[in-house]
């Protein structure tokens, strides 16, 4: 529980720290997957590289999931790293308390991330979540450059 709440307070710090300077502004996302268990996350991202020539961006998220456990509606901390190839791949890595996943896939003008990949359960986690993941990722942000730009022709 120590950790848990460490893990929060580092993440809420985090994300007050990088919101507060003017040129880093917070990317709202929402992600759903499903391994062998649905698995409804929110949180806040940041973009930490964007390369204007070929449109790669690194985005480092952090949030908050809720997962259906036996009945029981249980929450669980979420880190990642998403890094989008132009606007068409990405891949993306992540962890909490009870699982570590990777994913890779499609990404729409980087608005919509959706993918495939595997999720692994930690040796000492209560809560299993493993094997072979779907998910789709939403972001949100007035931001303009982190957005894809739609290229036509010439």
């Amino acid at each position: 529980m120590k950790r848990k709440i460490i893990f929060v307070a580092l993440c809420i710090f985090i994300s007050l720290k990088m919101g507060a300077q003017q040129k880093i502004q917070p990317i709202y996302y929402v992600d759903y997957s499903f391994a062998n268990r649905h698995l409804l996350r929110g949180g806040v991202e940041f973009m930490l590289i964007k390369e204007s020539d070929n449109q790669n961006k690194l985005f480092l998220g952090t949030g908050y999931g809720i997962v259906n456990d036996n009945g029981k509606i249980r929450g669980i901390p979420d880190l990642h790293l998403s890094y989008n190839v132009g606007t068409l791949l990405f891949v993306k890595v992540g962890s909490s308390f009870s699982h570590a996943y990777s994913l890779v896939g499609i990404s729409l003008l980087n608005t919509c991330d959706i993918g495939i990949g595997y999720s692994t359960s930690y040796n000492n986690s209560d809560l299993k979540i493993q094997g072979f993941t779907a998910g789709i990722t939403f972001r949100l942000t007035r931001k303009d450059d982190v957005y894809g730009k739609f290229r036509i022709g010439f």
